[in-house]
């Protein structure tokens, strides 16, 4: 489908005229400004947190329509109570697995379960935390970070491949180190939801993604072009890691959803290669878009990616535009988004005249963009400082709890 793909310059929609962006991003401000405020006054009951929670998402909800053009169907999905309980119980489950989990593993492990959570909406199953889906998603720092490392020997990353490969096969391993052996917990917990009699497919998906995993290795030893399939190793990577999710929700898949499902894993890391292209480039990690970033311009990849995108969405037997269409919204929405996102942070990656294509057409001008990241980042650190001062707060996450 890569190679089948369109590589023309994406229409993201009418073009917006500056006034408005600038528009557009002045309420942003005061948007972030407001939202820092009232993260900073965070009530102590639950029935106040109820009324915080409403308030805050009923101003998210009109920036949302009256700034974005969200739609209704978008906004009821993206604001689901289902999604926040979910989100709420993997924290609260997170730090009682390790008191001490570090807040940006906390996050990666928290866009699995967001995917997850999407797939169980797509294929009309309860949004939940399941053990399974804990599980699986917490392995994510617990391997992915593990194996990117470059602290870490690679003797070291060999042994512990093998163990877990052991491990997810189903063997009785001997745990070689409190690490290795929270990893193995991970596992009971999938095991405890799944059986390996009745669903081998759940435990084939996982050794899938850690064949995958362990394949990505070699995109860290700098290869030159065509030494490696790059493609291939982020189409494998990604496919098999949300392909593990749709097994993990559903315990089994049908053929036409299987192939969604990978589809999805492969642009969700397509996308993740793309928004980390100059650290992967920096580190000597090739993947398709750190390989030639600095040397021509990433237009046309960030392009394919966006029609494969489409593609992958559009074209699904399985989940027609009719009756999915609210949810596959949410999803196409929030990969335009990151993919945006990327071409307005690393802005020296992209022409000027393929930059403009896609800023003219967006609600804000990048300019704007990185400076409400950095604003936000900053408020954050605002809001954290006064948290920790007044209430004790180490992380915004304990008010998530």
């Amino acid at each position: 489908m890569w190679w089948d793909t369109g590589a023309d310059t994406p229409v993201l929609g009418p073009p917006v005229s500056r006034r408005q962006q600038r528009d557009n991003a002045h309420e942003a401000e005061r948007l972030l400004d407001d939202v820092a405020v009232a993260v900073e006054s965070y009530p102590d009951t639950e029935s106040g947190r109820r009324q915080w929670r409403d308030q805050l998402e009923t101003r998210l909800r009109r920036f949302g329509s009256e700034r974005l053009g969200w739609p209704q169907g978008y906004q009821s999905l993206l604001f689901a109570d289902d999604f926040f309980e979910s989100t709420r119980a993997f924290v609260r489950e997170a730090r009682a697995f390790e008191p001490g989990v570090r807040v940006d593993d906390v996050g990666q492990a928290l866009r699995n379960v967001w995917i997850a959570n999407s797939l169980q909406m797509l294929l009309e199953l309860p949004i939940r935390l399941s053990p399974a889906v804990f599980g699986y998603s917490m392995l994510y720092p617990w391997t992915d970070n593990y194996l990117d490392d470059p602290l870490v020997p690679r003797a070291a990353k060999a042994a512990f491949n093998d163990s877990l490969a052991r491990r997810l096969s189903g063997e009785r391993c001997l745990a070689a180190s409190r690490h290795e052996r929270q990893v193995f917990e991970l596992v009971e917990r999938i095991e405890g939801e799944h059986p390996r009699a009745t669903r081998p497919a759940v435990y084939e998906s996982l050794l899938a993604i850690h064949g995958a995993q362990v394949a990505s290795l070699r995109q860290q030893s700098g290869c030159l072009p065509y030494e490696a399939d790059l493609l291939g190793v982020s189409v494998e990577k990604g496919g098999t890691s949300v392909l593990a999710d749709g097994y993990l929700v559903a315990g089994a898949l049908a053929p036409a959803e299987a192939e969604f499902v990978f589809g999805y894993g492969v642009f969700l890391q397509l996308l993740d290669d793309l928004q980390d292209a100059p650290g992967d480039r920096a580190l000597g990690h090739m993947t398709v878009f750190s390989q030639p970033a600095g040397r021509w311009p990433l237009d046309r990849l960030a392009s394919r990616l966006y029609h494969l995108i489409g593609r992958v969405v559009g074209e699904s037997a399985r989940f027609p535009a009719g009756r999915y269409e609210q949810r596959l919204d949410l999803i196409r929405r929030n990969c335009d988004l990151l993919l945006v996102g990327a071409v307005a942070e690393h802005q020296e990656l992209f022409s000027r005249p393929f930059r403009l294509a896609l800023e003219e057409r967006w609600p804000v001008d990048f300019g704007s963009l990185r400076r409400l990241r950095r604003r936000a980042a900053r408020r954050y650190r605002r809001a954290l400082s006064r948290l920790r001062r007044s209430r004790g707060v180490a992380s915004l996450l304990e008010l998530v709890a």
